[in-house]
């Protein structure tokens, strides 16, 4: 009788511990997966915060400039920014690194982290002078969907906006 008590004593040991290693596999698991969903929350907090102040410092720029060419000598560092000519105004396009340096095009498509700036200069000209809007958009490397938008505009007293 006592070697009975002895062997369900140990089955129920065994069966213990079996218990305590899968209960503690599946808060490891649990964990890991609250951690990378953390992180990946954590990435995507840092991108939104730099493309708002890309996108503020895009709308200072605006603010500053008289003509598109102002507007893409105070955007581009370095060369890193391109201006295109369109039928209804001109779009500016620049790319930076996650930590805000300025990048080529090439480098930026490279880069996971990088964003993409793409402001419009649109002129309505009436008889009082130039109102120039602004639409500026941040896109996350080679997206297509905005990560952060901002509109705005200038007006400019009594002169010209240059085409």
């Amino acid at each position: 009788m006592n070697g009975m008590r002895r062997e369900r004593t140990m089955t129920a040991f065994y069966l213990e511990t079996v218990l305590m290693a899968i209960i503690f596999v599946l808060v490891i698991v649990i964990l890991s997966q609250v951690l990378g969903i953390s992180k990946m929350q954590s990435r995507q907090a840092s991108q939104l915060t730099n493309a708002v102040c890309l996108a503020q410092n895009a709308a200072e720029a605006v603010a500053a400039s008289d003509s598109e060419q102002a507007l893409l000598s105070l955007l581009s560092e370095e060369g890193a920014a391109s201006l295109d000519q369109g039928k209804d105004g001109a779009v500016l396009t620049a790319y930076y690194d996650s930590k805000m340096q300025p990048l080529q095009e090439a480098e930026a498509a490279a880069d996971e982290g990088s964003l993409r700036l793409e402001a419009t200069w649109v002129p309505e000209t009436s008889g009082q002078g130039t109102f120039v809007t602004s639409d500026i958009s941040i896109y996350a490397g080679s997206g297509s969907n905005p990560v952060y938008t901002l509109n705005t505009g200038k007006y400019l007293n009594g002169q010209e906006a240059e085409r």
